[in-house]
Order: C-alpha cells, then structure tokens, then sequence
C-alpha cells in the first residue's frame, strides 16, 4: 500500500481517457455537475407531477452523460426531434418561484447545472486530449435538453 506521503491527491483517473489528471481539470467539474443536474432531477420526479415527462427527462441527460463512456449512445430519434424544436426563449420564472413550486424549482436547478456542464464541456474540449473525445453531437444536445428542462420547468412546453 502507498504511503500517504507519497500519493498525490491532487491527480485523479479521468474515466474517459484512462489518464491520470489535474482535479481541477474542468472534466472533473463536468462529471460534478451532471451528477447535480440528475439528482436535482430526481428531485423533480419525486415531487409526483407530470412523472413521464420528468423521466423522460431524465433519461435523456443519462443518455447524454454516458455518451463519454460510450460513444455509441445516441438519443431516439423521437427525443432528439422534441429537443431540436427547444428554442432558447426568455421566460420569466417570478411567477413559479413565488408559488412554491418544487417542481418547477428542482428542474430550474437541474437546467442551471446543465449549463454549468456545457461550459465546463466546451473548456474541457479545449484540451487536445478531449478534442475527439468531446463531440458536437454531446454539445449540441446537451444545450439542447438544457433549455427544453428550463421551458418544462417554466410550463412552456412545445407539444
């Protein structure tokens, strides 16, 4: 067993590349933030409302999030269609907010921490060791699912 003096705890096994990495490498805060956004998500289903189309949601950010691990994964064809319509609008969020709506709250949240993933995505993407690794397709709709879980949140959705 290494000696605790000699382990460097500021490395850690990035799972994607099977290399060892700075912890402030932005994957690692990528991973931290999509496991946020699914747990503030899971925090949605357990409120009881609109069940399917909260798991629904769900799904699509766990399929998006094993992309990395398995570049096979793809969105169906039926997700990926509902979140091409997802159009980036402004909706005000007062309104859900001060009606105590956990729902709505919890969904917010997750959006917020898809965003936060994407950013942390794209610097990470910067690095040449991630440049293949990181696609567009995962870019793409991972803004994607973010802005339709906003529009869910806010009840504005596109039928």
């Amino acid at each position: 067993m290494p000696d605790i003096e000699e382990e460097d705890f500021t490395k850690a096994i990035c799972e994607y590349i099977g290399e060892e990495l700075p912890r402030e490498h932005p994957i690692f805060a990528y991973q931290m933030e999509m496991k946020l956004a699914q747990a503030e998500m899971g925090l949605a289903i357990a409120e009881g409302v609109r069940l399917q189309a909260t798991r629904e949601l769900l799904d699509m950010l766990d399929t998006l999030y094993q992309i990395l691990i398995d570049p096979e994964s793809k969105l169906p064809d039926a997700q990926r269609k509902v979140l091409n319509h997802a159009d980036e609008v402004w909706l005000d969020l007062k309104e859900k907010m001060s009606q105590g709506d956990k729902r709505a709250a919890h969904l917010l949240s997750s959006h917020a921490h898809m965003g936060l993933a994407l950013s942390y995505l794209l610097d990470a993407r910067k690095d040449g060791k991630f440049s293949e690794v990181i696609t567009d397709y995962l870019v793409k709709y991972l803004g994607k699912l973010s802005v339709f879980t906003y529009r869910e949140a806010i009840g504005h959705v596109m039928l």
